[in-house]
């Protein structure tokens, strides 16, 4: 039975505007501010094996809650995506988790 290996992608936007990957796996990306842009990075990704399984936006939303009105003024920012890649596992066998 095929086996996957994964590698997961946290993605904010820096101060030029663009989306940089940060976190790779939980481990934060050196110079990931001036690093390759998350385009960038994900091509690089796939030239090397990996498959875009799944990407979720990060919205921060702000409100001014007025509990007695129907009205409710949001303010939402897309801030960071989460991205996750796959590619066939290599070895192991069949050992357990």
């Amino acid at each position: 039975m095929q086996k996957w290996e994964y590698y997961f992608v946290f993605a904010t936007v820096t101060n030029d505007g663009e989306f940089r990957p940060r976190f790779a796996n939980d481990e934060e990306l050196d110079d990931w501010q001036v690093g390759p842009t998350l385009y960038e990075y994900s091509n690089q990704l796939g030239e090397s094996g990996w498959e875009l399984l799944a990407s979720n936006p990060v919205v921060f939303t702000q409100s001014k809650w007025q509990p007695l009105l129907e009205t409710q003024s949001i303010a939402s920012e897309l801030r960071a995506i989460e991205i996750v890649f796959k590619r066939p596992k290599k070895g192991d066998g069949d050992l357990p988790c």
